[in-house]
């Protein structure tokens, strides 16, 4: 199984996000504030020429925690038969990866309870916020410093 990582156009994430992460909803609902800025960044994951996953790098400033130089991981998912074989890791490591040639210091993020343990695994830091996000469920707070 050969993974291809690279950097995509926020468009080409919507039809995962839709499926995964919001419930096969409109691809309208699926875009974020933030997708088109210059500062943004989108890694998508490919198994022969179809995407299977993917991360989105927005810059944005944290209100859980006073992080310098920071920026959102948003929209983390992995179509669920890709699942549980290392393909969300190699596509968060590719993304922190381009965080650190850009000198990003921090990354934080919204993680949904699920997907908690996988976050924690790869040295996120849980500061105990949880917070409900309308319509999505019941999130945590957290982040990594990187440099």
């Amino acid at each position: 199984m050969d993974i291809i990582l690279k950097k995509v156009n926020s468009n080409n994430l919507l039809p995962i996000r839709s499926k995964i992460l919001r419930n096969n909803a409109s691809y309208n609902y699926c875009k974020y504030e933030g997708d088109n800025l210059d500062s943004s960044f989108h890694i998508g994951a490919y198994i022969n020429n179809k995407i299977i996953g993917g991360v989105s790098v927005i810059k944005k400033k944290s209100i859980h925690k006073n992080l310098t130089n920071c920026y959102q991981f948003r929209g983390m998912c992995v179509l669920e038969d890709f699942q549980n074989k290392g393909i969300g890791e190699k596509i968060l490591k590719e993304a922190e990866k381009h965080c650190r040639i850009l000198k990003i210091q921090n990354i934080w993020m919204n993680a949904r309870v699920k997907a908690v343990n996988f976050y924690l695994n790869l040295n996120y830091i849980d500061l105990g916020f949880r917070y409900e996000i309308k319509g999505i469920g019941l999130h945590y707070f957290l982040y990594k410093e990187l440099q």
